[in-house]
């Protein structure tokens, strides 16, 4: 709701959606407060997004591009409103540079302001205002505004981490879903057979989302067109001689491929889980769990032919 900016307090500061809602086609822009067609109107952009103080500290991608976009929309429906966009950095980026360019030519104005000196939005003698900090000669602007629009950003969906918990797959530290590896599987979790798209990687524009579905649905594809799957030869092994059946290994195991029977004597690895992570290895403080093709017997013999050809 950004109520540092009025978000939820002023009738007439909405965030982008409902901005969208009111540009929808064959209506005409009108401010909610009292139906008048808006003649100043300032977007605010990183309302909500690159602010550590917020939780919010990467940047939505999506918001320059879909207030540029808003822009030309006004000037198209009504060529004398003035549009003011106050930015940090103006992130138009490929061929959506064209839309930056068009706004500039068809007279959106454009005004940086810094992140430590925020824009503020108020209520003064009757009016909507806006004081702006404009960067970088520093001086103080006052905007006379009948409508405030907030590009208030994306945030990760609340259910992500009880979703990561039930499906044994990782998130980043802003919340969304951690792919296997950003170049060579971005589509993929190191779990087989469970993939991400669209805004549960991160905030992307439909395009991307849409290029991404189709990759994610042939994935998926060419793992259920196989008859039998081939699990990874990389996997741990338990060696019951060493092993005290202590269970760190089962609880630090993402996949749930380890299991302690209740009375065992030692823990096991269920193979076609494993995914050779190597974090029971790591937790083992009996050197009871290895990893096949790393054992201590196999890395003391490596040592040993590296040192014998000195």
């Amino acid at each position: 709701r950004l109520p540092e900016y009025g978000g939820g307090e002023i009738a007439d500061v909405v965030d982008s959606l409902a901005f969208e809602e009111m540009l929808r086609p064959g209506a005409e822009l009108r401010r909610p407060s009292d139906g008048l067609v808006p003649r100043d109107v300032v977007f605010v952009q990183c309302a909500g997004s690159r602010d550590p103080e917020r939780g919010v500290s990467y940047c939505s991608r999506i918001c320059c591009t879909e207030a540029i976009k808003n822009a030309l929309a006004i000037k198209e429906c009504n060529p004398g409103t003035k549009v003011y966009i106050l930015y940090r950095d103006i992130r138009t980026f490929g061929f959506k540079e064209r839309y930056y360019r068009e706004a500039r030519q068809k007279g959106v104005f454009f005004l940086q302001y810094d992140r430590d000196a925020k824009p503020e939005v108020k209520i003064e003698d009757g009016r909507l205002r806006v004081d702006v900090t404009v960067q970088p000669e520093g001086e103080v602007f006052t905007l006379d505004a009948d409508l405030v629009v907030l590009s208030a950003g994306i945030e990760p969906n609340v259910d992500n981490e009880a979703l990561a918990q039930l499906f044994k797959v990782p998130l980043n530290e802003d919340g969304f879903f951690l792919e296997a590896h950003v170049k060579l599987r971005p589509l993929d979790f190191a779990a087989d057979g469970v993939y991400l798209c669209g805004m549960a990687h991160s905030p992307r524009f439909l395009e991307e989302t849409i290029a991404q579905a189709q990759g994610a649905a042939v994935r998926a594809v060419s793992l259920l067109s196989k008859d039998e799957l081939e699990a990874t030869p990389i996997v741990a092994s338990v060696n019951p001689r060493l092993c005290s059946a202590c269970g760190l290994c089962v609880e630090v195991c993402p996949y749930d491929a380890r299991v302690l029977e209740p009375g065992a004597p030692y823990a096991e690895v269920i193979e076609v889980l494993c995914q050779g992570c190597g974090a029971c290895v790591v937790a083992c403080p009996n050197k009871a769990s290895q990893q096949k093709g790393f054992e201590v017997p196999q890395v003391y013999g490596m040592l040993d032919a590296v040192m014998a050809g000195e």
